[in-house]
């Protein structure tokens, strides 16, 4: 029988996804777990891998559209199978790669009805296109799946008003967008924002328009620190190094497992407290900027968080980490200790609620016991959406980590 290929849904949030680029061609021979198309979401780009053996029998949908998580997007014929046992063509509701008829809107052309829902949906690619343009997306009228505002639509929306002035100025690119200011500088490089860099773009978009506070604090993790060292000894044998960053997650996973109002999501207007603790971690690449997951890092010894984190480190330097290891995160740390950066507003990274800075740890002068004493100071930072939980409770949750990370004995049980 034909296997199906279906558009998945990569971590919650993600509603559709753009088909970039089919990687196989109809006839090609398919192997179990072979990458066969590029899909690009609100969430991730990656690709869809073939379920089952065979040879790739029909594509359904062409590169350049935009459908709904759970689309069939053509079909691998399995062994004994002919083109006849392919199922009828299911008609396809998107943005076509042809581009639709541009019809140019008139000045007072009023707003069509809302999409189902009365929200307006935009493509990931339409609103990056949009921002480039400088077109409000207000009243855009999509006509995409279930009513979403495409590339097309924002190209129509933006030729417009431009039509009558492209042709006396002559400044205009085909594409309708207004020309940008000539610079005297000589370029020496163009980087596009595609692929892995558009993504972390337009997630640092989104994130830049939550309404989010830092609270920032400190913590004395000087017999932390000595744990640490105490560790490298023990863990020789399962050769592997002991981290401040090792601590700080255990820590994290602990604060979020007793205070579960910070491991949530914030979906429309829901705060959903999670029942797992999926701690993502920030990693520097050449190319970008990755969080890989620790899934259920309340419930793992401190060992095998590090173990973990120095696996995914590897697969992330290697471009190799799977869906799996890179979604479904209920809150994130990012470190720049090593950085000697104290203090920095940490981005979220929606739909969490909050975000956990690490900045350095410092030997400074403190009273200990009426004494002065050189302790080993560390940075934190927690940045939280405002609009899922309130300054307070914030507070509470951070000093939690704090604590934990003063006194370690409990890592040691």
């Amino acid at each position: 029988m034909s296997a199906p290929i279906i558009l998945p849904q990569w971590g919650m949030g993600m509603n559709d996804g753009e088909v970039i680029k089919w990687l196989k061609a109809v006839g090609d021979p398919i192997a179990k777990g072979d990458q066969l198309v590029e899909i690009e979401s609100s969430k991730v780009n990656a690709e869809v891998e073939a379920t089952a053996d065979g040879t790739l029998g029909r594509i359904d949908v062409e590169e350049g559209r935009v459908v709904d998580v759970g689309t069939v997007l053509g079909y691998v014929l399995e062994a004994g199978d002919s083109e006849g046992d392919l199922p009828d063509v299911a008609p396809v509701v998107g943005s076509a790669s042809t581009p639709a008829p541009v019809v140019a809107a008139k000045p007072a052309a009023p707003a069509a009805a809302a999409p189902k829902g009365g929200k307006q949906i935009v493509t990931p690619r339409a609103r990056r296109l949009a921002k480039e343009m400088g077109v409000d997306l207000t009243g855009i009228v999509g006509t995409g799946p279930s009513g979403r505002v495409t590339e097309d639509d924002v190209k129509a929306a933006n030729a417009a008003p431009a039509a009558g002035a492209a042709s006396s100025s002559g400044a205009a690119s085909s594409s309708g967008a207004a020309p940008l200011p000539e610079s005297v500088v000589p370029v020496k490089e163009v980087v596009k924002l595609s692929g892995l860099r558009g993504t972390i773009a337009r997630r640092m978009t989104e994130s830049a328009a939550i309404p989010s506070v830092t609270l920032s604090t400190t913590a004395d993790v000087t017999d932390a620190v000595a744990f640490q060292r105490e560790l490298v000894g023990e863990w020789r044998q399962h050769k592997i190094r002991p981290q401040y960053q090792d601590l700080v997650i255990a820590a994290v996973a602990k604060a979020l497992k007793e205070m579960p109002i910070a491991n949530a999501h914030l979906v429309g207007d829901e705060v959903r407290i999670l029942d797992e603790v999926n701690v993502g971690i920030a990693m520097a690449i050449p190319e970008g900027l990755l969080v890989p997951v620790i899934k259920n890092a309340d419930q793992k010894s401190l060992l095998e968080i590090a173990q973990e984190v120095r696996d995914l480190a590897k697969k992330a330097k290697a471009n190799s980490l799977s869906i799996d290891e890179m979604t479904n995160s209920t809150f994130s740390i990012t470190n720049l200790s090593s950085y000697n950066i104290n203090t920095f507003d940490p981005l979220l990274n929606p739909p969490e609620i909050g975000i956990l800075g690490v900045g350095t740890v410092e030997e400074q002068p403190a009273v200990v016991d009426g004494e002065v004493a050189v302790r080993s100071i560390a940075n934190l930072n927690l940045a939280f959406d405002h609009r899922a939980w309130d300054g307070a409770p914030a507070a509470e949750f951070v000093r939690s980590i704090a604590k934990l990370l003063s006194d370690p004995s409990w890592m040691k049980a």
